[in-house]
């Protein structure tokens, strides 16, 4: 019995730890309750893309975002999508992104996830480099899981999205099915007057559409335990 105690303790202990990793801080929570409530700006072609996703990701593992770089829009996009996966309490579900070349983040980028909410940090050590990124500052579980290399993509485990226009799609989306999901790019605005309003607007349609995104693969996760 003793035994048994102590496993089911450690077992909710774990199950709480997790919790707490996956636990929103206040300025991101209400940022999130922002965007859901812009649902209705999402036109139909695009909310039927989003669904489409949803569909092919609620009985598979991850979601991949590819574009030839992998530094403003993908970034955003993993980041968002792997946080509406735990804002709906979907902590099986991942998110990648992955592009032809190994690029930096640009920074931008950073700072307007961070004016969100996101804890954002920068590693620099022997065995990893780039950025940490999470929920919370308490337990910074890192949401950006982006890797150079994936090996053969399974996409019986895994959605693959293009998310860039076609003169800028990537090998991976050209020779795996995927579905298409485009964003303009911002990068046009880099160093300009409008830089930052135009990262902004970006960064709160890429987080509308990936909580109404998980919020459908959940309810279509849901359908088919019925």
């Amino acid at each position: 019995m003793r035994i048994f105690l102590l496993l089911l303790v450690t077992g909710l202990l774990a199950i709480s730890a997790s919790a707490q990793e996956r636990r929103f801080n206040a300025e991101l929570d209400r940022f999130c309750k922002n965007r859901l409530a812009e649902v209705s700006s999402i036109t139909p072609e695009r909310k039927q893309a989003l669904e489409a996703i949803a569909k092919q990701l609620a009985p598979k593992r991850y979601v991949l975002f590819t574009c030839k770089t992998n530094s403003r829009r993908t970034v955003m996009l993993q980041v968002w999508a792997q946080a509406a996966f735990y804002y709906y309490g979907l902590y099986d579900k991942l998110s990648f992104s992955m592009g032809d070349t190994v690029t930096n983040i640009y920074p931008e980028t950073l700072v307007v996830l961070m004016e969100s909410g996101f804890y954002c940090k920068g590693m620099n050590g022997e065995q990893s480099s780039g950025y940490l990124v999470s929920v919370n500052e308490e337990y910074p579980a890192n949401v950006l899981l982006s890797k150079n290399d994936l090996g053969t993509i399974d996409t019986a485990k895994g959605a693959v999205v293009n998310i860039c226009y076609a003169p800028e799609q990537s090998e991976i989306a050209a020779t795996t099915g995927h579905i298409n999901l485009p964003y303009q790019s911002p990068a046009k605005f880099d160093n300009t007057p409008q830089e930052k309003l135009q990262y902004a607007a970006l960064n709160k349609q890429i987080a509308t559409e990936m909580l109404y995104m998980a919020g459908k693969a959940r309810e279509y996760m849901v359908n088919q335990e019925k």
